[in-house]
């Protein structure tokens, strides 16, 4: 990661290939359920008005879980994240096996339980990040962490897809946009069978997550005030910094997108709109995972001499011509690439918005902040939510016009935070400068 001597290299290793497990987890999850409910069950109202349902109470969680990561040590809420998760979800799958199936209740447990953990596990993940590493290298880690934490989180959905699906011998299908066959078969799996391998990978994350041993590289003492104290101390603090507060909410228009658009909207549109199947969905996530590990690769050299919040207004405004032409698109292809810049921009706006608030805001904190503008993501993902769930977007191909929706909205937001740019550059400039003192 850097030549000089750095106590913490096995530490974060280990985070990063835990990180990479508990990816996969969530993505298996989150992204298997919908194209289940969608093309097998063909209920996606009933998974629109679900999902919708399980934000709105995760926005009083996310609020609580800003105030728990900066009350424990953040190693022991990983280790009872993926133990609790890893417990039912390996649960409800042994029901299935026991069964021989689930019903939608089970099923759909299992995705509370992911959305609820997948809350608090990114706040978590780089409060503690930031803890183990020292501030020269936050760029290269935020960078590293995106790249797993993304791109296995839809290449594992996506897997799980291709599985529920099944592939026939010598039947041509699509594999990250190219057609292939294969000379044998794979049956499709059951969904309690997608879940035992899911339960399997919180287990794996859970050993790794508890072989870390590490120096702390930052200032971070577990507070023991109550959570009210610590909320109303984060609130004071982006009060303070009304700018920090906009870029902050607004930044995450991308994220809010990509949640909504690959739960809920990309299995209806490939099934509707381009009469596709399992593989094509598939594919269209792993070419967003390819895309997530291209950004992580080259983002940090292509932004590296620019603001890093013009760098996201930037990638806001390009995204937003690609999301709005997805409305009048028939082209498999299209998507294809949609999906590959999509899974850039996506990694990209993560990457700069992260490394600017590693290097402006203390670590002592930084899990109430994230927290505050995981509530902002969670309020605008229900408000879409709610909107999709509208009988119009389920009838025809009119889910399409979602896409259109997202075009103007990552528009608006990402002009939005031009008036940020220089008040926010200037004071990560002076931070450095405080840092040289």
């Amino acid at each position: 990661m850097n030549s000089a001597p750095f106590p913490n290299t096995r530490a974060l290793w280990l985070l990063f290939l835990a990180n990479t497990i508990s990816g996969a987890a969530q993505g298996i999850s989150l992204i298997a359920i919908p194209w289940y409910f969608i093309d097998q069950l063909k209920e996606p109202v009933l998974l629109t008005r679900f999902y919708g349902i399980i934000t709105v109470v995760s926005m009083l969680w996310v609020i609580y879980a800003g105030a728990l990561i900066d009350r424990f040590h953040r190693q022991r809420i990983f280790m009872a994240l993926t133990a609790v998760c890893g417990a039912i979800i390996l649960a409800v799958a042994g029901l299935g096996f026991w069964d021989d199936g689930l019903n939608k209740a089970a099923i759909l447990l299992v995705m509370a339980v992911t959305l609820l953990n997948f809350n608090l596990h990114y706040p978590s993940l780089y409060a503690f990040a930031q803890e183990l590493a020292d501030k020269s290298r936050y760029a290269r880690i935020v960078s590293y962490l995106e790249i797993q934490g993304q791109a296995t989180n839809v290449l594992a959905g996506g897997l799980a897809a291709l599985l529920l699906g099944g592939i026939e011998a010598d039947k041509e299908f699509f594999l990250m946009g190219f057609l292939v066959s294969m000379p044998f078969s794979i049956p499709a799996w059951q969904i309690h069978e997608v879940f035992l391998l899911d339960g399997l990978t919180y287990v794996a994350a859970f050993l790794l997550i508890g072989a870390i041993r590490y120096v702390p590289q930052s200032h971070y003492q577990p507070e023991a005030s109550s959570a009210l104290h610590r909320i109303k101390e984060g609130f004071h603090f982006l009060r303070a910094q009304p700018k920090l507060l906009w870029f902050g909410v607004f930044s995450y228009a991308v994220f809010v997108s990509v949640l909504v658009q690959d739960r809920l909207i990309l299995p209806e549109y490939v099934r509707v709109q381009l009469n596709s199947a399992a593989d094509v969905f598939a594919s269209s996530d792993m070419l967003f995972a390819f895309g997530a590990l291209v950004s992580g690769v080259i983002t940090r050299r292509l932004f590296g001499k620019m603001s890093p919040i013009a760098g996201v207004s930037i990638l806001m405004v390009g995204l937003s011509v690609l999301y709005a032409s997805m409305a009048f698109n028939h082209s498999l292809r299209y998507l294809f690439f949609f999906s590959f810049v999509y899974g850039y921009v996506n990694t990209g706006v993560r990457i700069l918005r992260v490394t600017y608030l590693f290097h402006t805001v203390p670590n002592h904190i930084i899990g109430r902040l994230l927290s505050f503008f995981k509530v902002a993501d969670t309020a605008m993902r229900a408000s879409f939510i709610a909107l999709f769930s509208l009988s119009f977007f389920h009838e025809g191909t009119n889910i399409r016009y979602a896409y259109l929706v997202f075009g103007i909205f990552i528009l608006s937001f990402g002009l939005a935070i031009i008036p940020t740019i220089r008040p926010l550059t200037q004071k990560m400039k002076d931070s450095h400068v405080d840092e040289a003192r």
